[in-house]
């Protein structure tokens, strides 16, 4: 009796939560590059989220090769750890906590510090001092993130935009 109450336990559990998967308000295709000290990536990929949570997961080829899930931690293939921590290890170390999350949504960056919007729509963000020369645009279908100084790249377009690198 207890081994017919165990099991009909752990099928109730797997069905309320095992099967259980993240649904995002928000599921797009895009061509995504990705140029940080530890990643290197160039091909299509999709952004989710909702209010709360984005999700970039990366393709080549057809295959699934990584996923960056940020919530309330940012999770890689590696692990999971905080937002701060990600910038610090992916990005650099005097970025904001919300760097990423941003830049992938298309939000201001740097509490929106050096923001330009020109008269086509588009957003710039210039930010420039000794430990960084960043130039962030975003509308348009584009979303293109530079700093010249860390060699750092992050870019996402819609995929029926094709436009020439910069």
């Amino acid at each position: 009796m207890q081994k017919f109450f165990i099991l009909w336990v752990s099928i109730l559990v797997f069905f309320f939560t095992g099967c259980s998967t993240k649904h995002y308000t928000v599921s797009e295709p895009k061509l995504i590059t990705l140029k940080t000290p530890k990643i290197k990536f160039a091909d299509t990929g999709y952004i989710r989220h909702d209010e709360t949570s984005v999700e970039v997961e990366l393709f080549t080829a057809g295959v699934a090769v990584e996923k960056i899930s940020i919530d309330s931690l940012v999770c890689v293939s590696s692990g999971c750890m905080s937002e701060e921590a990600f910038v610090k290890e992916y990005l650099y170390p005097d970025y904001p906590a919300d760097t990423m999350r941003n830049i992938v949504l298309g939000k201001d960056i740097f509490s929106g510090r050096g923001k330009e919007e020109m008269c086509d729509g588009r957003l710039f963000q210039f930010i420039r001092n000794d430990e960084m020369d960043i130039i962030y645009r975003r509308g348009k279908g584009e979303i293109y993130f530079k700093d010249r100084l860390n060699s750092l790249i992050i870019r996402i377009n819609d995929l029926d935009t094709n436009q020439s690198l910069p």
